[in-house]
């Protein structure tokens, strides 16, 4: 496995060049996540572990399970952090999010995943398994993340999620049977000329009907700079004041 080498701030970040790369989605979601910093959490299909890091850098919340099923990557996620020194805020484990049981993780208070999301036999596909299932749902997809997540929070928990916009009847169909209602939504795009990329989503378990749709996220200005909002989340690492409800 060759491992590039990627620099996050004060993050330094190892990363396998079979599977996907550090993504504006994989910050967003890490930025998108309430600040609660006595909770404990887990991150489904850590990956190298580029959030749960983030996350963790930043105390949004208290100890991190970063849960991966392939081995090579879970022991990425170890060393990251293990070089990053965050051994007392973040534990690798190599799992499958499909066997998860509810007795081994008392205590987690939210769950956040940046799950697969093409379905399997759809689209180009990798030679590369790690990279293909980075993108497509050979080892689950959001179904299979909701219901490990809602296996394991109680009523209230916390479930952050960054998806696409053209599988949102996937997403609200996985939510409402796993117990969750959405609760925040905000939809990411390059400028006002383009459509939605990705969605953002945070639900609670056994939580009221009642969505805020937050303003549009757009990356771009006019002009190709980075936005305002944009800016803002790279600076300070958490989403403006408008993009939370209260």
């Amino acid at each position: 496995m060759e491992i590039r080498n990627t620099l996050i701030g004060d993050i330094s970040l190892r990363e396998s060049t079979e599977s996907l790369c550090l993504g504006t989605d994989s910050l967003l979601l890490s930025a998108y996540i309430r600040k609660n910093s006595g909770a404990m959490a887990i991150e489904l299909g850590a990956g190298s572990g580029v959030v749960s890091l983030l996350v963790a850098k930043r105390k949004t919340l208290g100890h991190i399970k970063a849960v991966e099923i392939q081995k090579e990557l879970s022991r990425l996620c170890a060393l990251n952090i293990t070089e990053n020194g965050l051994g007392g805020a973040i534990e690798a484990l190599c799992a499958d999010a499909r066997s998860l049981r509810p007795e081994d993780f008392p205590g987690i208070s939210v769950i956040f995943a940046n799950p697969p999301y093409m379905e399997t036999g759809r689209g180009k596909e990798s030679v590369s398994l790690s990279r293909n299932a980075s993108r497509h749902e050979v080892f689950g997809g959001m179904g299979e993340f909701a219901a490990c997540a809602g296996r394991i929070l109680k009523t209230g928990g916390r479930f952050y999620t960054v998806y696409r916009p053209d599988r949102l009847v996937t997403l609200f169909r996985s939510l409402s049977e796993n117990r969750f209602s959405p609760k925040r939504m905000t939809f990411i795009s390059l400028d006002p000329g383009h459509a939605p990329s990705s969605v953002l989503t945070e639900a609670v378990k056994d939580g009221s009907e009642s969505l805020y749709i937050t303003p549009t996220l757009y990356l771009k200005s006019a002009d190709g700079c980075d936005s305002a909002d944009a800016a803002y989340i790279y600076e300070n690492g958490v989403f403006p004041p408008v993009f939370f409800n209260k």
